[in-house]
């Protein structure tokens, strides 16, 4: 009866469910991108682009579940099916076969050192430039990063002209969390403006409420659950900012203007703030979620 009940355990598993975090994420092919995006649970949803032959974009969603170690996806049409094994997607999309393959993509920022002239806010040693909500020790993990602590951090020193501003943010994962539960927190400007911090993977929300969006009023520039700037969760992601204010008779003047890089795409365009121009510190939000950052810089402009 032991030998038996050891290889039933032992089917069991050689057969178990794929680590979500595993088959998650973005994946490569010829003329195609895919998005699986893991839902908890060992479902998932994804989302295909396509190029197409006339220079149109085909698009496509798929719907799969884990079933032992094997992950089929199927559209509501029938369309398109697949299966997932070791990191290889395989299937048909409309009558045509193909296979795509698990990439990690790297922001062309990530790791951008910080420039002459530049303070540096948080390189993992020193944390003389930060005040942050709670009374523990600063702990950085060997690459520098902290998890946002609780009741956020701010920068100690406030600003009040333009400038540049470089990010490093990691989201974790978590799968079954929906919404604005999912990796939130936050990057506050010296107005009050936020731009937010989210995973966004494959996922929607309300408007702002997106990796990247001008929180509440504007959403990224091209914003698309098929083609976002966002990548998936623990994988470390950038934002470059440019931060512009007026000034009239030596004081600031009328509301800020952002142009915004996420992960070296382009997301916010001169856009107008929605607070008027202030002097103020810069604040990175405690929303209850596990965030990290590291590599955080700020240039005058």
């Amino acid at each position: 009866m032991r030998t038996l009940s050891i290889a039933f355990a032992a089917c069991l598993t050689a057969f178990a469910a794929p680590p979500e975090a595993e088959v998650q994420g973005l994946y490569e092919g010829s003329k195609l991108e895919i998005r699986v995006v893991a839902q908890g649970k060992d479902a998932y949803k994804v989302y295909v682009r396509q190029a197409l032959a006339d220079g149109k974009v085909g698009k496509a969603e798929l719907e799969g579940k884990a079933e032992g170690d094997a992950i089929a996806f199927k559209s509501k049409d029938g369309d398109w099916t697949a299966s997932w094994s070791a990191g290889t997607l395989k299937g048909n999309g409309a009558g045509t076969p193909f296979e795509a393959k698990r990439v990690q993509r790297k922001p062309p920022t990530l790791g951008k050192v910080p420039p002459a002239g530049a303070v540096v806010l948080l390189d993992g040693k020193d944390f003389t430039r930060l005040t942050k909500g709670d009374k523990e020790e600063w702990k950085a993990a060997e690459d520098g990063s902290i998890q946002v602590p609780k009741g956020g951090m701010n920068s100690k020193d406030a600003l009040e002209g333009s400038f540049d501003y470089h990010v490093e943010f990691l989201n974790p994962f978590q799968p079954a969390a929906r919404g604005q539960g999912r990796g939130n927190s936050g990057c506050y400007l010296p107005n009050g403006d936020e731009i937010q911090v989210l995973d966004s993977f494959g996922m929607d929300t309300y408007k702002g409420g997106g990796c990247g969006g001008l929180y509440n009023y504007k959403d990224p520039d091209a914003f698309d659950v098929f083609s976002l700037a966002s990548l998936p969760p623990l994988e470390w992601q950038t934002y470059d900012i440019e931060y512009r204010v007026e000034k009239a008779g030596g004081k600031l003047a009328g509301k800020p203007k952002v142009t915004a890089y996420h992960n070296g795409i382009k997301i916010h365009d001169g856009a107008v703030l929605k607070n008027d121009a202030k002097k103020g510190g810069l604040h990175w939000q405690d929303h209850g979620n596990p965030v990290r950052y590291r590599n955080i810089w700020v240039v005058a402009r």
